[in-house]
């Protein structure tokens, strides 16, 4: 009787304790999901003037760069698209 008492004990305990593990996972990737759903989502403030003059400049910098890499792409695509249009039709094939 003991015997079977120890089990189902152990056995309650498993449950329980596979019963608290997902719903700790689920929190975990709550929170993973909330950081990947807002990626720009900026960090707590700097606490000192240096740390905030910082993050300022490299803000700006990412700024100055995206802006940049947009333009190259811009005027890339623009050239490709402009090679492209005035390329000869090449005429299609008739079948008689």
């Amino acid at each position: 009787m003991t015997l079977l008492t120890g089990i189902a004990t152990v056995v309650v305990l498993l449950l329980i304790a596979v019963a608290l593990l997902p719903s700790k996972k689920r929190d975990k990737d709550g929170a993973q999901s909330a950081s990947v759903i807002n990626p720009f989502h900026s960090p707590p403030q700097p606490v000192n003037l240096r740390e905030q003059q910082l993050q300022e400049e490299s803000e700006a910098i990412a700024s100055e760069y995206q802006r940049r890499s947009n333009e190259a792409w811009l005027d890339e695509l623009s050239d490709k698209a402009s090679t492209l249009l005035k390329a000869p039709a090449k005429p299609a094939a008739r079948k008689s």
